[in-house]
């Protein structure tokens, strides 16, 4: 018998579920996600029934011990996928989180004819694929650059996709390409997970029917690497002697980007800021039953709920937000992080991703300080329109 398991010596393992509740083992060293360290935590907790009963002394009586409860957190980088169009590293817990994923295995060619600055010719049998809020990625040589999509036409020879906003280097060539996409949105179709975790490679942790009730950015500031951090709750967890059955093999996986050129658009506009944050929020409605051991028969998410941050430097010719602070407008927001082709090529990138949020309102706007230069603080919230569109999360 020994003591004191390394921490560093732990995995994780993530499949998603056929039946909520019913644990699914990994079955490869592929179902192993690279979490950080520093974060990494789950716990349980059964819930306590006093019994106040009378007797002869003023002591307790032993409680009884009732729902058990299963909360946690996975925090890992913030990256793309080593190959492009292929599910992110976080392709799991983003399905458990906003539900919607829809992807692009091939790149898109776009049709003969003159493209401009914010609509791009596509081909008939492409157009199917590409829906409003996807992310793309215009090829144009030495001027790559990402931007979502927000009409689209499907008539026979005349199907193009719209940008809300124009492309910085112009109308791209003739037949440019678009890169292969994967998308997350909100869509009802939420999955649930099962998480083993080996301590130190000796001791296994199996948890099951987890949810994943919210993620949040963090860490995207200027230079730095961002990370994402998924706050899960489930119904079962289980704990036994078991090695790590699978080597965890990362080495094929994207690095994270260093966040430089991870430029932001407010309004359509480009602004120049520091620190970008967002924490999306799934409630979740248990649903109690005597006749389960676990006494749930499920859970439910019963609403979804998108709030941000970010701090463009103050203008000193105009007050533009603050009136549309005040006026209560709608607006957008979009923005990205991407790592620089290897040997580098100017004006090209590869590992992209990007969040497209097409309807905020502005909540506050407090006056903030980066080292004595003033900034907006803008605090922001996000919403539908039409539905199934409050955000998009783009690798590329």
């Amino acid at each position: 018998m020994g003591i004191g398991l390394v921490k560093g010596k732990s995995s994780v393992f993530v499949k998603s579920e056929v039946t909520e509740g019913t644990f699914v083992p990994p079955a490869s060293a592929a179902d192993a996600i690279e979490v950080l360290e520093d974060g990494l935590e789950f716990g349980t907790e059964k819930e306590t029934i006093e019994r106040n009963t009378l007797s002869d002394s003023v002591e307790t009586e032993a409680p009884r011990l009732g729902l058990k409860t299963v909360t946690g957190s996975i925090p890992i980088e913030y990256k793309a996928a080593g190959v492009a169009g292929d599910a992110p590293p976080a392709d799991l817990l983003l399905r458990s989180l906003l539900g919607g994923k829809r992807q692009r295995t091939t790149t898109v060619t776009a049709r003969a004819g003159a493209n401009t600055s914010t609509n791009i010719l596509i081909e008939d049998a492409d157009i199917a694929d590409l829906k409003i809020g996807d992310i793309v990625l215009v090829k144009q040589a030495g001027e790559y650059e990402l931007r979502p999509i927000s009409a689209r036409s499907t008539g026979v020879g005349t199907a193009s996709i719209t940008f809300p906003f124009a492309l910085e280097g112009g109308a791209p060539s003739s037949g440019v390409v678009l890169e292969k996409f994967t998308t997350y949105y909100p869509n009802d179709s939420w999955i649930t997970l099962s998480a083993n975790i080996f301590h130190g490679g000796e001791i296994s942790d199996k948890l099951s029917g987890l949810r994943a009730l919210s993620c949040s950015v963090e860490n995207w500031t200027t230079g730095q690497v961002p990370s994402l951090n998924f706050g899960l709750e489930g119904i079962e967890s289980d704990r036994e002697v078991d090695a790590t059955p699978f080597t965890p093999d990362f080495s094929a996986d994207a690095l994270p980007p260093v966040l430089l050129n991870a430029c932001a658009y407010l309004g359509g506009i480009e602004i120049d800021y520091n620190e970008f944050g967002l924490s999306i929020e799934n409630t979740k409605a248990d649903l109690p039953s005597a006749c389960k051991a676990s006494g749930k028969a499920g859970t439910r998410i019963t609403q979804l709920t998108i709030n941000g941050s970010i701090n463009p430097y103050m203008e000193d010719d105009d007050v533009v937000r603050w009136d549309s602070f005040e006026a209560g407008d709608t607006t957008s927001l979009f923005i990205f992080g991407f790592n620089p082709k290897s040997p580098n090529v100017p004006g090209e990138f590869k590992e992209a991703f990007a969040i497209w949020m097409p309807n905020i309102k502005i909540t506050a706007l407090p006056v903030g300080d980066q080292d004595g230069v003033l900034t907006d603080a803008i605090e922001f919230q996000a919403f539908k329109n039409a539905g199934n569109d409050s955000v998009f999360m783009g690798f590329c």
